[in-house]
C-alpha cells in the first residue's frame, strides 16, 4: 500500500492543488502495481526478500527484457507509434496510459530519466474478496507478476521501435508510483495514499516505463484534485485498516493530518485490501461519488 499525508496547518505551508513533484513524493512513499503472459516471470527470491516486516513492496528485480536497448536510439516518435503502443497495451489488459516528464524527486536511484509512460491494471475481485493471509498474498503477488510481464513486453515493443527504455517493476522501489500516476493525469492520491482514477478507483496496480522519447503526447486531463477534498470528509479507509496503519494526528495549529505508518501495513505481505474495499470510489464508482460531492457542495454554497 502507499502512504499519504494531508497538511492544512495554516502556518504558511498549506498545500494547494498545484502540487510540486517534491510535495507529491512526500505524499506517497509506497508502491502499487501488477503483469501477463508467460515470457517473463517475477523472481520469487525478489518477492521474498521484499517481505521482511510490515509493508515492504520494493524488491530488486533483474532486467527481464528480451530486446536490448538500441545503440543509437531515436528521440522523436510519430503518431502511429503511440497509437500502436496504446492499442497493444489495452489488448494486454492495461486500463490507463499516461505520459509525464519525471523529476529526480520521484526516482529512488542515482539514475535520472527525462520522461515516463505510466500504466494501470485492474485488481481482480479475487484479491478484494479474500481475507488477508497467505492466499490473498499469493493472489496479490500473481497480479504484480502479471503487471510486470505486461510492462516488460511493452518495453520490448518500444525498444524494437528504436527507443531506449528502463522498466520500473510494479513491485519494485525505483519510483514512487502513486505520485507518478497523479503527475501523468491519471487520477489523484486519496487519503489512503493510493492513486484513485475515474476508471478503477483505488483498485489498481501501477507500473512505469522510463523513456528517452522527447515528444510525449501529453493530454489535457480533468482536474481530479477534488478527490482529496472528498477523502478528508470521508475517512472510511482509516476506519477500515485493521492494523491502524492510517491514523489521524493533529497539526501544530489544531488541524488534522493523515499519517501512514508503513511498518504496520500488511498490504504487501498479506494481501490486505480493506482500505480499497471500503472506499466509496470502489463501492460506488467515480462518477457517483463526484455527483454526490458536487451536490453537497452546491447545497453548502446555497446556505452560505
Amino acid at each position: 500500500m502507499t502512504g499519504n499525508s494531508k497538511n492544512k496547518c495554516g502556518c504558511g505551508n498549506e498545500e494547494t492543488t498545484e502540487n510540486t513533484a517534491k510535495t507529491l513524493q512526500k505524499a506517497s512513499v509506497g508502491n502499487t502495481g501488477c503483469c501477463v503472459g508467460n515470457n517473463y516471470e517475477t523472481s520469487e527470491k525478489s518477492l521474498e526478500e521484499s517481505e521482511e516486516g510490515g509493508c515492504c513492496c520494493g524488491g530488486e528485480f533483474p532486467d527481464q527484457s528480451l530486446v536490448e536497448n538500441p545503440e543509437n536510439p531515436g528521440t522523436v516518435a510519430d503518431t502511429e507509434f503511440f497509437e500502436d503502443l496504446e492499442k497493444l497495451a489495452h489488448s494486454m489488459g492495461i486500463i490507463n496510459i499516461g505520459y509525464t516528464p519525471v523529476g529526480p524527486e520521484l526516482i529512488n536511484t542515482n539514475e535520472t530519466y527525462p520522461n515516463a509512460i505510466v500504466l494501470t491494471l485492474k485488481m481482480g475481485d479475487d484479491i478484494i474478496e479474500t481475507a488477508p493471509g497467505p492466499e490473498a498474498q499469493k493472489l496479490n503477488e500473481a497480479t504484480y507478476a502479471k503487471m510486470g510481464s505486461i510492462t516488460y513486453a511493452l518495453s520490448d515493443f518500444i525498444r524494437a521501435y528504436g527507443f531506449t527504455t528502463q522498466v520500473a517493476h510494479p513491485y519494485g522501489s525505483m519510483v514512487s508510483f502513486s505520485p507518478l500516476g497523479q503527475m501523468a493525469g491519471l487520477g489523484w492520491i486519496g487519503q489512503s495514499g493510493l492513486l484513485i482514477t475515474p476508471e478503477l478507483g483505488p483498485r489498481l496496480k501501477i507500473s512505469a516505463i522510463f523513456i528517452n522519447i522527447e515528444n510525449l503526447p501529453l493530454k489535457e486531463v480533468d482536474d481530479h484534485s477534488w478527490i482529496l477534498d472528498y477523502c478528508e470528509k470521508c475517512g472510511k479507509c482509516i476506519k477500515a485498516c485493521p492494523e491502524k496503519a492510517l491514523i489521524e494526528t493533529e497539526t501544530c495549529c489544531g488541524g488534522t493530518q493523515t499519517e501512514f505508518i508503513q511498518k504496520r501495513c500488511i498490504g504487501c505481505t498479506q494481501g490486505c485490501t480493506y482500505c480499497i474495499e471500503e472506499c466509496p470510489f470502489d463501492q460506488k464508482g467515480y462518477e457517483h461519488v463526484k455527483n454526490r460531492f458536487d451536490k453537497m457542495n452546491a447545497k453548502l454554497r446555497e446556505k452560505s
